[in-house]
């Protein structure tokens, strides 16, 4: 029974409620470390496609993206057409949320790079993603109505990781598979070993003032 609850449910999050009940994931304030990924192009390039072979693809696409999440601790929010939205920081403490998060990022540019390089050996065409990273204070905890819950996040941090995201339209990309920004927040996280390249202060949709904006580029060995 447990592992199906897993499958619908965050693990950190059943295992959270095995151990401490409900009191274990009581809405509360916590920074946070939050990233938005979405397909390129991938409404017009799913129109050819039938529902079956889109649910495959997805699927496969999901998973790929999930494993280098859980991998460093991060719990998948959601799935939203062809976005994925996760965080770092709960439920569990996670002082260098930041870091897992861009460590994420770097992995997911390099999975994706294998799984590309398998897609062209079939005739496929490659995937390529966009990725938003954000840093700030959110409620986490248990939204929705008495009958029904989401154990999620709210706030400005979350509609900032998703307005990074977008942005990335906007952005050239340099030859990867993956364009990922970070905010100025998430850049002030990270230690000097990280490489970023400064894209100066932006305007996000729907927003008043601007933001700094770094595309993250890699780890020093």
């Amino acid at each position: 029974g447990l592992r199906w609850f897993e499958t619908y449910v965050p693990r950190s999050l059943v295992l959270r409620l095995i151990h401490l009940g409900e009191d274990g994931v009581k809405s509360e304030e916590r920074q946070v470390t939050v990233i938005f990924t979405d397909i390129v192009g991938f409404t017009s390039a799913s129109q050819k496609l039938a529902p079956r072979e889109t649910a495959d693809f997805l699927n496969q696409h999901f998973a790929l993206l999930a494993a280098e999440i859980e991998r460093t601790g991060g719990t998948v929010d959601k799935y939203i057409g062809d976005s994925v939205m996760a965080f770092w920081g709960a439920p569990d403490d996670q002082p260098d949320h930041a870091e897992r998060a861009c460590r994420t990022a770097l992995a997911i540019a390099a999975a994706l790079e294998r799984d590309n390089r398998e897609r062209e050996a079939q005739g496929l065409p490659p995937v390529h993603i966009r990725l938003g990273i954000h840093t700030g204070a959110a409620i986490v905890g248990n939204i929705g109505a008495p009958g029904r819950v989401n154990y999620t996040l709210i706030g400005d941090t979350v509609n900032l990781a998703n307005r990074l995201e977008s942005f990335g339209k906007e952005v050239a990309a340099t030859g990867g598979a993956t364009v990922a920004l970070l905010s100025g927040q998430t850049r002030a996280q990270l230690d000097a070993g990280w490489r970023v390249e400064d894209l100066g202060a932006h305007q996000m949709r729907g927003r008043s003032g601007t933001i700094e904006v770094f595309r993250l580029l890699g780890r020093e060995a």
